[in-house]
C-alpha cells in the first residue's frame, strides 16, 4: 500500500507561523510536523514567505511574511476550483455539438466515438457527456435536453453492480459452452432475462432463441428463483428436444434454482459475466420490443399466459431483416404450422392487450 498524503491543516499552519517567528529553519519545523522539509518549504514560499522579510527594516517581522490564516483560506479556494477548466459546459460550441448529436438520436458513447473520428478528432468520454448532462440545473432547459436520452432518466443510477447472488449450484459460464451457442448456426440455443413492471412488483420472464429470433413469454406470480425455474421449464417443454438445447442467462438471483430449470426442461444453462449485457444481446434487443406492449409502469401481473403468447406471436410473425426477411416463426416452429401468407392475409390479428 503506498503513502497516504494528508493535507496541512489549519492547526499545522498556526504552528509553522508562530514557529517562523521565533526564528526556527523550516527543516526544524518539518521535524516537528512530522512532514518532508520540501512540504513545509513549498507551503512557506507559495504563501508570502521571504528570507528577507524577517530581517531588521523589513517591515515584515512576525512569521516572515506567512500568515496561517491567508495560507489556510487559500489553500481551501484551490481545492474547490478544478485544476482543469471544464471542456463541456452549458453554451459553448462543443456543448452545441453534443446536443445536436442527440437529436440526431446517438447516444453518448456513440457521440463520444463519432466526434473521435471527425477529421479534427475531439477526445470526449461518454462519462463526461453523461455528468455535464445531469449536473444542469433543474429547470425547463435540463428537462428537454434529458429526453434526448434513450431511456429519458430523470437522474442516472450508480454505475457499480450490486453483488451477484451466492448460489448454491455451481454456475456454468458462458465461455465454457460449446462454440455453437456463439456461431448461432445451429436453433436450440435460447437467451433469457426478466421484464419488470410498475415499482418492480409485476415481472414477466422472456426467452428468444438465437438463430431464428422466436420469442417465448412467460407468465410469473412472484419473483421466487423456484417460481422461475418452474414458469420456464413449463414453456421451454412446449418445444420439442432438439429446439431447446441450451439456455444463457444473467446472474440475477431469480436464476438461483437453475439446477431445477435444467433438470425439468432437459437442457443446459450458462451464465453471462456480471455487467455484461452483450453477451445476451439478442434478448436485449428483444426487451425494448416488447416494451411496445409491455409498457414500463404497468402493472405486468394483469396479462393472462394466453395474452403473453398473443403478443410474443407478434413479434414471430414479423419479417425480420436479419432473417433474410423470414418470420421467426417459420424458421423455428414444425413446417406447415405457421403459414406466413395465410396469416398476413388475414390482417393483423387483434390481441386484448389490456384484460
Amino acid at each position: 500500500m503506498g503513502i497516504v498524503y494528508k493535507h496541512l491543516s489549519m492547526e499545522d499552519r498556526c504552528l509553522i507561523q508562530v514557529q517562523l517567528a521565533l526564528g526556527f529553519r523550516p527543516a526544524t519545523i518539518a521535524l516537528v510536523l512530522r512532514r518532508a522539509r520540501s512540504t513545509v518549504v513549498r507551503e512557506m514560499r507559495r504563501n508570502g514567505w521571504s528570507a528577507n522579510n524577517g530581517k531588521p527594516g523589513s517591515g515584515c517581522p512576525y512569521g516572515a511574511g506567512y500568515y496561517a490564516g491567508a495560507a489556510h483560506r487559500r489553500a481551501e479556494e484551490l481545492e474547490r476550483k478544478p485544476r482543469v477548466e471544464r471542456r463541456l459546459v452549458v453554451g459553448n460550441v462543443l456543448w452545441r455539438c453534443v446536443v445536436g448529436h442527440l437529436r440526431q438520436g446517438l447516444s453518448p458513447a456513440q457521440i463520444a466515438v463519432t466526434l473521435a473520428r471527425m477529421p479534427d478528432p475531439v477526445r470526449l468520454s461518454h462519462e463526461t457527456i453523461y455528468t455535464a448532462l445531469y449536473a444542469m440545473p433543474r429547470g425547463q432547459l435540463r428537462a428537454r435536453v434529458l429526453t434526448l436520452l434513450r431511456r429519458s432518466h430523470k437522474q442516472r443510477g450508480a454505475r457499480s453492480g450490486r453483488v451477484p447472488h451466492p448460489f448454491t449450484d455451481t454456475m456454468t459460464m458462458i465461455d465454457q459452452g460449446p462454440s455453437e451457442v456463439d456461431e448461432r448456426l445451429v436453433p436450440g440455443h435460447w437467451e433469457g432475462d426478466l421484464i419488470k413492471g410498475r415499482l418492480n412488483q409485476s415481472r414477466v420472464g422472456t426467452l428468444v432463441e438465437r438463430t431464428t429470433l422466436f420469442v417465448a413469454l412467460v407468465k410469473l406470480e412472484d419473483g421466487r428463483a423456484e417460481t422461475t425455474a418452474n414458469g420456464f421449464a413449463s414453456i421451454m417443454n412446449r418445444f420439442q428436444a432438439p429446439m431447446r438445447r441450451s439456455l444463457t442467462y444473467d446472474q440475477g438471483r431469480e436464476m438461483a434454482q437453475h439446477s431445477l430449470l435444467s433438470r425439468q426442461a432437459n437442457l443446459k444453462v450458462y451464465f453471462a459475466h456480471p455487467r455484461s449485457p452483450w453477451e445476451r444481446g439478442i434478448n436485449e434487443n428483444t426487451n425494448g420490443l416488447l416494451r411496445q406492449y409491455l409498457p414500463k409502469g404497468q402493472d405486468l401481473s394483469v396479462f393472462s399466459q394466453q395474452q403473453l403468447d398473443e403478443i410474443a406471436m407478434l413479434l414471430n410473425a414479423r419479417p425480420r431483416k436479419t432473417l433474410g426477411w423470414k418470420a421467426p416463426a417459420e424458421l423455428f416452429l414444425p413446417q406447415g404450422d405457421f403459414d406466413f401468407v395465410k396469416y398476413w392475409s388475414n390482417g393483423i390479428k387483434s390481441v386484448a392487450l389490456r384484460p
